[in-house]
């Protein structure tokens, strides 16, 4: 256990003093964005076994996602070799191409693209590791048969790596360790499916691989609690303080203001970030939200000589000079730092930009919209000249005062109307014989204007990207430093050659004269470059476009490095608010080291839980393999991994756990199983009826007596052991006495946790996945399956069954659960 002085530290948690402090995100706007088309600035990486169809799949993904597409096996390994890989592997031999591979694959490097892995990349440890760090791998699981189909009409009989007497089914067996081992995100792909139809999988796979919602939890019992919980927590504590269920709560419309702070421990001399608070805000103007924030300083006796520096990512009623957040901050504390908001801060960056161009940009769109808006005459007009230059008609142009939103948009129509603008300012140029006209009808013939205008429609997409990500309804505020140095890496590539900004310090890469592309490769955008050789512009007019293009790019990198709040020691604490780093499992390495221990050794069958064929189209998922006999093992096992992974490296926690049955002997079984180091830290305590369970299942618990794991029997009921239990978690002098005496906090291993749900979920999908693997069914297909492990043997010697009042025949597909 750890030292009781540890207790010390719990009890002087309220001593704790709060130096900096943010209130990083109060939401409004919905998200603006279609996912299904919204660029990866990561790599994308796919993988699997030869014949899996990753280039084709590759190839529909870069298009659909407007991504560059790269084969590893045509665009890296044959150009470094300066030869076919076949002939490579023909003269190295197996082991020696997995060496060579690895080291060209090493030496490569990209970003934002689609990359087709070979079926070997994830032999080489070190390739797989440099890939990684910039990109998500996934898995595409395709079906062995398939496999062996592809590869025959491919007429290939040897992959690497498949030594003499070693057939293709094991091999491909063999790999597919090496595939689950660095998998990100896995993709199952049916028998018989179409590279586009894997393709629209993997599109889905990664919308939910990127969606984080799922991962917050609130009970049952109080949905508007402002405390919210993630997966780690709900591990932790099962039931929710309040005796509710962790569920998912649905979208509500109250607007959640978080509030997250720096403290200081002056005991430990340690500074920490957590959260403050969550209140609800329901009426966001900045008197309500100050008072939000007055009111959690407040609870806490926090004086506001003790705020340093304030935060957040919405600018229209926090950050404003005049009745802001931040003004009424700055009245109560001079000398708080803001860190500035973020999206005000690409808008000037934008409009720096902009403003570098010849072109006036804004006055154009701004002379378009009024000379319309004041006129309803003028409006039905234009409709007439739309309809008659069959341009696509669009709403009429709206402008309004957040340009750093709406400047693209403004520009696109204009674009897509441009023809239709043209005319009309052209016959009305000597009609109405005014200057604005005039001016208007001059620039929409100017084809110098238009290609500006189709430029800044191509370089204004990732600066606009970037603010509505910031406008979305969930936390993003701890993405921000990551997204702000892949913004600007970003709009660098476009300006001087990607090798000048791998491996170099941000504030290091040089942009300026002499470092940057030559005119023909400067990124302007295809549409741009389609319409320059199509106006043959003059030679000059070209040098000025280009001219122009450098100072927009060198202007906003220049706002950018002076205005963003690069390597700032506070936005790294951020990262605090971000779901998956409270769980902080990485798919292909934390996890799957879980499972291997939970599942690897502990399971009398190979299979862990084996489907058997009974007759005709009925099957038996055995779910008794497990240690104790039990289908509880199945999440028991898991479940104490789950729970020591998530645990705090400071903290003792007792599991107290009330049983009728096989649960006390499958919980003091998977916790036992737990590395020494989690072992010290977690007890378990099993309370059952003396005269309430089985002989047997005595007998196993009674065995569990020593180390971490006990067992105690009472002479009464299970209602009584469970009452007791109950009773010890709602006593708060006892929970107290156990946390400050042993620094020592209660928890439970019920039926209603999680972590407990989870893996009895995954053997249903298990069962299904070995009737496709023995091709008894295909992908979509329905099954019908009887959960009742009371009438599990009467399935085996009666030709009829009654379970719950439903009739079902020997040997359907009995789960026991």
């Amino acid at each position: 256990m750890i030292p009781a002085s540890l207790g010390q530290l719990l009890a002087k948690v309220s001593k704790l003093r709060t130096h900096l402090l943010f209130a990083p995100s109060y939401f409004t706007t919905a998200r603006l964005s279609n996912q299904n088309s919204k660029p990866h600035e990561r790599n994308i990486l796919l993988m699997g076994p030869p014949g899996a169809g990753k280039t084709c799949v590759g190839r529909i993904l870069g298009h659909r996602l407007g991504m560059p597409v790269i084969d590893i096996d045509d665009d890296v390994l044959e150009r470094t070799w300066g030869m076919s890989v076949a002939d490579k592997l023909s003269e190295i031999g197996g082991d020696g191409f997995i060496e060579e591979e690895g080291k060209a694959v090493c030496r490569f490097a990209a970003t934002g693209s689609v990359i087709s892995l070979t079926g070997s990349n994830p032999l080489h440890s070190d390739a797989m590791r440099h890939l990684k760090r910039s990109g998500l791998a996934v898995y595409l699981d395709v079906d062995t048969e398939d496999i062996m189909q592809r590869l025959s009409r491919m007429k290939v009989n040897r992959i690497v790596g498949q030594d003499a007497g070693v057939s293709m089914r094991e091999i491909l067996h063999y790999r597919k360790q090496f595939y689950e081992k660095w998998l990100d995100a896995r993709v199952l792909c049916g028998t018989g499916d179409s590279v586009e139809d894997v393709a629209d999988k993997v599109l889905r796979t990664l919308l939910r691989y990127e969606d984080s919602e799922s991962e917050v939890f609130v009970s049952t019992r109080s949905q508007m609690s402002s405390d919210p919980k993630f997966f780690s927590d709900v591990v932790i504590e099962g039931l929710a303080p309040d005796g509710g269920l962790y569920v998912i709560p649905v979208k509500k419309t109250e607007k959640e203001f978080v509030i997250l702070t720096r403290l200081y421990d002056e005991a430990t001399l340690q500074v920490s970030t957590r959260f403050l608070e969550m209140p609800t805000c329901n009426v966001g103007n900045a008197e309500n939200l100050y008072e939000k924030l007055s009111e959690a300083l407040r609870k806490r006796g926090i004086p506001w000589d003790n705020l340093i520096a304030f935060n957040s990512d919405n600018a229209s009623v926090m950050k404003g000079r005049h009745n802001s957040v931040i003004s009424r901050l700055k009245t109560s504390q001079p000398h708080v730092q803001d860190l500035g908001c973020i999206c005000h801060l690409v808008q000037l960056a934008t409009g720096c930009g902009i403003r570098a161009a010849q072109v006036p940009v804004e006055d154009i769109l701004v002379g378009i919209y009024t000379h319309f808006d004041r006129s309803a005459k003028r409006c039905e007009v234009y409709k007439e000249f739309v309809d008659f230059t069959d341009s696509d008609h669009l709403k009429l142009l709206r402008y309004c005062s957040t340009r750093w939103l709406s400047l693209l948009t403004c520009i696109q129509r204009v674009l897509n109307q441009w023809d239709a603008l043209q005319a009309y300012f052209n016959s009305h140029e000597e009609v109405e014989r005014s200057v604005k006209v005039r001016d208007l009808a001059s620039h929409l013939r100017d084809p110098i204007v238009k290609t500006y205008f189709l430029f800044v429609s191509a370089a204004l997409k990732p600066l606009s990207e970037f603010n509505i990500a910031f406008q979305s309804e969930g936390i993003q505020i701890h993405r921000l430093e990551e997204e702000m140095c892949r913004l600007m890496k970003r709009i660098m590539g476009y300006l001087i050659p990607a090798r000048a900004i791998v491996a170099v310090p941000l504030r290091e890469v040089e942009y300026g004269d002499g470092h940057q592309l030559a005119d023909e490769d400067l990124f302007i955008g295809a549409d741009t470059k389609a319409f320059m050789r199509s106006a043959e512009l003059p030679v000059s007019a070209e040098k000025k476009i280009f001219q122009t293009v450098r100072s927009f790019y060198e202007e906003v990198l220049k706002k950018m490095f002076s205005s963003f709040p690069l390597d700032h020691p506070l936005l790294r604490d951020l990262k605090v608010l971000d779901p998956a780093a409270r769980l902080n499992i990485t798919p292909g390495t934390e996890l799957s080291t879980m499972v291997c221990r939970a599942y690897g050794q502990n399971f009398a069958d190979q299979s862990v839980v084996p489907l058997k064929h009974l007759t005709d189209h009925q099957y038996l998922l055995e779910l008794f393999h497990g240690p104790t006999a039990s289908f509880k093992d199945l999440a028991l096992q898991l479940m104490p991994q789950l729970f020591a992974h998530c645990l705090p490296q400071m903290c003792n926690y007792l599991i107290l756990v009330a049983t009728s049955g096989d649960t006390g002997s499958a919980v003091l079984n998977g916790f036992r199983n737990l590395k020494d180091s989690d072992r010290e830290r977690i007890g378990v305590l099993v309370v059952f009826p003396e005269n309430g369970v089985s002989e047997i299942q005595k007998l196993q618990m009674t065995g569990f007596q020593e180390g971490n794991a006990k067992s105690i029997s009472v002479l009464s009921n299970f209602d009584f052991c469970q009452r007791s239990i109950k009773r010890m978690f709602g006593d708060s002098s006892l929970i107290g006495h156990l946390a400050v005496e042993y620094s020592t906090v209660l928890s439970t291993a019920n039926s209603i946790n999680w972590a407990r749900l989870l893996p009895q979920v995954v053997y249903h999908c298990s069962a299904y996945m070995d009737l496709l693997r023995n091709r008894t069914l295909t992908f979509g297909d329905p099954i019908d399956v009887c959960i009742n492990y009371r009438k599990l043997w009467q399935c085996h010697v009666s030709p009829v069954c009654q379970t719950n009042g439903n009739t079902h025949t020997e040997g359907d597909l009995c789960i026991q659960s």
